[in-house]
């Protein structure tokens, strides 16, 4: 019983040693492909894994990069709250409602006489601060326009008499933007 089937066929005869020793060759390439297979299953298994961790690196880039376009744009809104309240020209109560529109809606706010022209001629401008309207000089609406455009809501530009068309019939003639009804 503890001879191999091999073995018990070298003995009866059967078969020769050279066969055998074929028969060995035979079996042991069979399990040296069988462990290359398997490694090349292992090794498709690495690049899925290694796949799947580019992808996670790739996700977490676009996260990081999402986080610091927001903490931007948050700094922006801070730096733009801080121009409008370190630059903001008092109200008067009191004074002169101009109207303006905003989103479709006419507004108002109350002005001294003085601001009214400067508003009409672009000297001043109105932006949106929160919840409400404040008057900033149009030098700072230049430097609120280039961090966030949509705050401001009224700027009158001033043409230059070279910015006029020459062929323009009235051209001569100044239209008043603060008629009074």
């Amino acid at each position: 019983m503890g001879n191999s089937f091999k073995e018990q066929l070298l003995k009866l005869g059967l078969v020769d040693k050279k066969q055998v020793n074929q028969v060995k060759k035979a079996e042991h390439q069979k399990k040296k492909e069988k462990v290359g297979k398997s490694q090349e299953i292992v090794d498709e298994n690495k690049l899925l894994a290694q796949q799947a961790v580019a992808e996670k690196k790739e996700r977490e880039r676009l996260r990081n990069q999402q986080r610091q376009e927001e903490l931007r744009k948050k700094e922006e809104a801070e730096q733009v709250r801080q121009i409008i309240e370190s630059n903001r020209l008092a109200k008067d109560p009191k004074g002169v409602a101009f109207r303006f529109p905003d989103k479709g809606k006419i507004q108002r706010i109350f002005v001294a006489k003085d601001m009214l022209e400067d508003l009409s001629r672009g000297h001043l401008a109105i932006v949106r601060s929160s919840l409400s309207y404040e008057i900033v000089p149009a030098a700072v609406t230049e430097r609120i326009g280039a961090l966030d455009p949509r705050v401001i809501v009224l700027h009158n530009s001033t043409k230059k008499a070279g910015d006029q068309d020459l062929e323009d019939p009235y051209a001569g003639f100044e239209v008043p933007d603060d008629l009074m009804w």
